[in-house]
């Protein structure tokens, strides 16, 4: 049976496992009386050394299984919890992670001598040593019994609907049954398990000595095993619930959404061309027609949102690791896992937020000694949070430290020429944009955590390619918060389209609070720049006709006004009218030389002619 296929499936699995593992072992750091974790862990480690024994790995299979037998000796009371038995498995989660990258890229390595003797050192303390070499692919099940007469029974087997790498667990579980006996009669044929359309049931006759809890036992070291049925086949096989699920390429779910785009497009396109048209059923076909393109982009739309927690598992380890590394003591905590996210935007906006949460653990933290001084407790605490905002996604890192000095943020700003102005006149948003200049940095010097001045410029950066926004608030002695805001999708948004000067622009709804009629008698001034008073409200205006130099229309008498807000700011777009919304096509594209920051993409509207996409966050 040919397992290539299986590597990126082996890989994606394995991940999880190791994510796992990760969250388990921090768990069980905090709290080491706790025993909850170590079955969890037990059961990630095996699962990987059963699947890397599957795959043919021996570098995997054999540090999982070292890793296995320290965990069974912590499980079993031979070894304490302590300080350097923690930091050996997460140094040998790490080095497990690397060994199966490496085993799925087809380079499979040795494991690390000094790990791997690290680890026998350990096992061997706690009285069971692990030569090096040990066979690990028989290690789960038990031997058959000489003395034990053999007795023949039907077994059938039903590997999980949702586990991946089905065949292979299914051909693992008879090779772990013939272990204790004779296998025979195997319902499929062991050719046709890794066909795409086994099902993951699987039946056959076993003649051993064992016990049927001895059979079940070895079977389901082979993995996500749902059930173990001997005798004759019962109801109970056929009355299992079954979650139909398949793990799809995302550049198929890619080419999937561009297609979708395309269909809007010509959905937009063909509804004005059936208004036009005056044939009342080419308007009902076109009904029909827009209804499923609709239909159909919210399910493609659905099936590539995932939730942010796959993203944020990753940093409590990132916490953890430079906590130790800087001295400090933090608690990393994390709220709103299962708000959900286009998985474009996902799979980017892991680095803004990793250099915010660097930033907050080494700019933000205070030493222990510090913060008991300030009277705070001696352990600081990062949030990372995430909440849903109309039609956008608000990702916040906050911190309990010391907050951003002004003065001192000034001090390092006034030989570059960012700012001159008082601290007490240094607001969030000019704050922001000296900081993420490139380059900029307090720190003293530089680090492997900070100091070459790159963290908030590129999350900067990277969120305003992705259409959203970076804010931050911060309080001298209480602490700092970033705001990511981004759009649940990228690829098509709903979108008002304005005028002005006879060209068309499209403004994403999302950032629309409201329309309201531009009144000169309402306009006043808010720090030297024109602004409207809309309800008690002063908001800063900006005039669309001026930003671009139109001056080929004259300005209408009566223009509109849109109110776009983002996050706790406003400001009032004026425009020449209002030409109502529109689903469309956001077509990315690299930017000429001087075009204006308030551009933030491109798109073909119903009628075939462009439209500029507006940057809500650039013209506030």
């Amino acid at each position: 049976m040919d397992l290539s296929k299986y590597a990126a499936l082996f890989l994606a699995e394995s991940r999880e496992h190791l994510s796992s593992c990760n969250q388990l072992l921090l768990r069980w750091e905090r709290d080491p009386a706790a025993s909850d974790p170590v079955g969890g862990l037990f059961r990630s480690i095996h699962t990987i050394k059963g699947m890397g024994a599957t795959m043919g790995f021996s570098g995997v299979a054999e540090l999982a299984h070292r890793l296995e037998s320290l965990l069974d000796a912590l499980r079993q009371g031979r070894m304490t919890a302590d300080a350097r038995t923690f930091q050996l498995l997460f140094r040998a989660v790490d080095a497990l992670g690397l060994a199966v990258e490496s085993a799925a890229a087809g380079r499979e390595v040795t494991p690390d001598a000094a790990l791997a003797s690290a680890l026998d050192e350990a096992i061997g303390g706690a009285g069971r040593p692990v030569p090096a070499g040990a066979p690990v692919a028989d290690a789960g099940p038990p031997r058959r019994r000489a003395t034990d007469r053999p007795r023949g029974r039907s077994v059938q087997v039903m590997i999980r609907s949702d586990a991946v790498m089905r065949g292979a667990r299914a051909v693992l579980a008879v090779r772990r049954a013939e272990v204790l006996g004779l296998v025979s009669a195997v319902r499929p044929p062991m050719v046709q398990l890794e066909r795409e359309e086994f099902d993951g049931r699987l039946a056959f006759r076993i003649e051993s000595g064992a016990t049927d809890q001895e059979v079940a036992a070895a079977i389901r070291t082979a993995g996500e095993v749902e059930a173990v049925l001997f005798g004759t086949p019962s109801a109970a096989a056929d009355g299992v619930e079954r979650h139909r699920q398949i793990r799809v390429d995302l550049a198929r779910l890619d080419r999937l959404m561009k297609q979708v785009g395309e269909l809007v497009a010509a959905r937009n396109r063909l509804g004005i061309l059936a208004a036009g048209a005056g044939n009342a059923a080419l308007a009902e076909l076109s009904d029909r027609i827009s209804r499923l393109v609709s239909e159909m982009q919210a399910e493609v739309i659905a099936s590539r949102m995932t939730p942010v927690g796959e993203v944020f598992e990753r940093f409590p380890r990132l916490v953890r690791d430079l906590a130790r590394e800087l001295g400090k003591r933090i608690r990393f905590d994390m709220e709103g896992e299962e708000i959900e996210l286009d998985r474009s935007i996902l799979d980017e906006i892991g680095d803004p937020l990793l250099h915010l949460i660097r930033n907050a653990a080494d700019h933000g933290i205070e030493s222990p000694e510090v913060r008991v001084r300030g009277g705070k407790p001696a352990e600081g605490r990062i949030l990372l949070s995430a909440t849903r905002e109309r039609n956008s996604v608000a990702l916040r890192v906050s911190d309990d430290g010391a907050g951003i000095d002004r003065a001192a943020i000034l001090a390092q700003a006034a030989p570059r020429e960012l700012a001159d102005v008082a601290p007490d006149a240094l607001s969030d948003d000019l704050l922001l944009r000296v900081i993420a200049r490139p380059g900029f940095s307090t720190a003293r010097a530089v680090s492997g955590v900070s100091g070459r001045g790159v963290g908030v410029d590129v999350a900067m950066t990277r969120v305003r390619a992705l259409g959203g926004t970076l804010e931050i608030g911060s309080e001298v002695g209480k602490g700092t918060t970033f705001t990511i805001r981004v759009p649940l999708t990228l690829a098509i948004v709903r979108a008002l389209l304005a005028d002005a000067g006879g060209e068309r622009y499209a403004v994403p709804l999302a950032y629309v609070a409201e329309t309201v009629e531009f009144d000169a008698r309402a306009v006043t001034a808010l720090r030297s720049r024109e602004a409207l008073v809309v309800r008690e409200q002063v908001i800063p205006t900006v005039h669309l006709r001026d930003l671009v130099a139109s001056r080929e229309h004259p300005a209408p008498a009566r223009r509109p006004t849109v109110i776009l807000e983002v996050g706790e700011r406003r400001t009032a777009l004026v425009v020449d009218a209002l030409l109502g919304q529109q689903d469309i096509v956001v077509a990315p594209f690299d930017a000429p030389r001087g075009m204006p920051p308030y551009v933030g993409g491109a798109t073909i509207l119903a009628d075939g002619a462009p439209a500029l996409v507006l940057d809500a966050a650039a013209l506030l």
